[in-house]
């Protein structure tokens, strides 16, 4: 065990869960790091959080708080029910009913029921209509909202996940490699069956929440590695209470299928960390003459000693929330979850956690302040 000492990252990552309109949250993380001046030198996102990846990468520094503040002024329009029809009705009925208003009636910039052909039936269609719903409001959204000229060209790299349907295998896209497009970003959004399959190249994508929700994996295989502050926005939680209605059912087993294997993917890579610290140590200590064998040369490359420091933030719990929670566009959701990322990473970045030192044995190290989602006021029963 080697002396501690502190490793500043050399560079800030941005990863965001999917989840629908619990990506309110990421929002206001993205909020908090920019009252901070903070700014992402790379976001990785699948689902919502390719949306609001796109959103952060395709614009201008100075105006990515306004296209934040405009996607989502805009999903939270014509889902909700107005203040003089609500009345005294509790905060949990009304965004009950503004669920059912979304799947019937879908979201004017987001997406909208597909009427009028045999899917619903169990009628075969062509992918393009295979789903309940029709994105193309989706599509004129990004394209008003996301520049993507200067998306492939932007200092922030962007990365997002999909899943090819034909060999269920998970492609991400990425800005260091492709030009991406809003293809690229439908994709990483097609949900099914609520959205159809996205075709780029000849393939066919969903969304990758189905494959990994959680999109470490892509920075944690990155070459070369460097030291990296990594801010995980994480909307589905992994510990709860075991539960007893059906409803609490329905919603935990949820949370279980789009919490993905974060803890697992994490461990993994502190074992390969140390494979790869004593790699570099044994490396050390040859004489340059074995250093330079092509044989040895190429196994010290396999040694490593980046340092990654992962903050983990948690989307809150609102009160009686259920298993639709992430089709909740209300206004009062959105606006909550939207607060506790901001309340949140503020915190977490105060308390600069990327500070404290590390062993050369430590390569991963785990900053957790998804406690704080369990502190957080819940709306009112």
């Amino acid at each position: 065990m080697g002396d501690k000492s502190v490793v500043l990252p050399k560079r800030t990552v941005l990863v965001l869960q999917g989840g629908g309109a619990l990506g309110a949250f990421q929002a206001g993380v993205f909020e908090a790091m920019n009252l901070s001046g903070l700014h992402p030198d790379w976001v990785i996102g699948t689902s919502i959080g390719s949306i609001n990846a796109a959103l952060i990468a395709g614009n201008w520094p100075e105006r990515r708080m306004e296209r934040l503040y405009e996607f989502w002024a805009r999903v939270g329009q014509g889902c909700g029910i107005s203040p003089e029809f609500a009345g005294d009705a509790p905060a949990a009925f009304i965004r009950q009913v503004s669920q059912l208003l979304t799947m019937t009636a879908g979201l004017p910039n987001f997406f909208t029921p597909h009427w009028g052909h045999g899917f619903h039936l169990g009628g075969t269609v062509t992918p393009e209509k295979a789903s309940f719903y029709d994105v193309s409001p989706l599509r004129k959204t990004l394209e008003e909202l996301v520049d993507f000229d200067y998306l492939n060209d932007s200092p922030t790299r962007i990365s997002v996940g999909a899943v090819d349907v034909e060999e269920g295998q998970i492609r991400y896209f990425d800005s260091r490699h492709e030009r991406i497009g809003v293809e690229h970003i439908l994709a990483s959004s097609a949900l099914p069956p609520a959205f159809p399959a996205v075709e780029i190249g000849g393939r066919h994508y969903w969304d990758g929440g189905i494959h990994s929700n959680t999109p470490l994996e892509w920075m944690l295989r990155d070459s070369p590695r460097q030291h990296s502050l990594c801010i995980m926005a994480t909307l589905w939680p992994i510990e709860d209470v075991i539960p007893t209605t059906l409803p609490d059912v329905l919603r935990r087993s949820k949370e279980l299928h789009y919490a993905s294997r974060s803890r697992t993917l994490i461990q993994l890579e502190q074992e390969l960390h140390t494979l790869r610290h004593t790699v570099s140590l044994l490396g050390a200590r040859l004489p340059p003459e074995q250093r330079a064998e092509a044989d040895i040369a190429q196994a010290i490359d396999l040694g490593c000693r980046s340092v990654y420091h992962l903050i983990r933030l948690q989307a809150p719990r609102l009160a009686r929330e259920n298993h639709v929670k992430d089709i909740d566009f209300s206004v009062a959701s959105i606006g909550q979850r939207w607060a506790a990322g901001q309340r949140h990473t503020l915190h977490a970045l105060a308390a600069k956690p990327w500070e404290t030192p590390v062993g050369p044995e430590q390569g991963v190290l785990v900053h957790d302040f998804s406690r704080l989602a369990a502190q957080s006021e819940a709306l009112p029963a």
